[in-house]
């Protein structure tokens, strides 16, 4: 009898739970996934869609940034939420993310200090203007 209710709970217990195939947002994305190149050559700004690419460089404090890049561009990725975080295991991981394009002032600095973080050396001079892309759900796979 003490099994049959044991195999009762965990029958129940199992068919209740169901994989998340996410991590923020519930995804509503119906469209194409657009590559890193896709995105920024149609300039698509604050327009939610689904982009696909590789995770090349992670913040390696807190995981709050990370660079994603196709064959040819790549973009810097920030978190809507504070909570959700990239973890250093996916790096050199192909993923797929949806969230916005927007457009973000910085300075000098900063700017040097992102494009070292892309793995470009150059000197900037000014404020600077660049693309990044604000995430809302990154997609997992299955």
């Amino acid at each position: 009898m003490n099994i049959l209710i044991i195999l009762i709970c965990i029958i129940t217990l199992n068919s209740c739970t169901k994989n998340k195939e996410y991590l923020g947002k519930e995804p509503t994305f119906q469209g194409q996934t657009l590559t890193v190149s896709q995105l920024l050559n149609r300039n698509l700004k604050q327009t939610h869609v689904r982009i696909n690419g590789k995770v090349t460089n992670v913040c390696k404090t807190e995981g709050c940034w990370f660079i994603l890049q196709d064959k040819s561009q790549s973009i810097r990725c920030v978190f809507e939420n504070p909570s959700i975080n990239m973890d250093q295991v996916n790096m050199h991981k192909t993923m797929s993310f949806e969230g916005s394009l927007i457009d973000q002032i910085i300075d000098e600095e900063t700017a040097e200090k992102y494009a070292k973080q892309e793995g470009r050396d150059v000197h900037v001079s000014g404020k600077q203007r660049i693309s990044v892309f604000v995430i809302s759900t990154i997609l997992l796979e299955e």
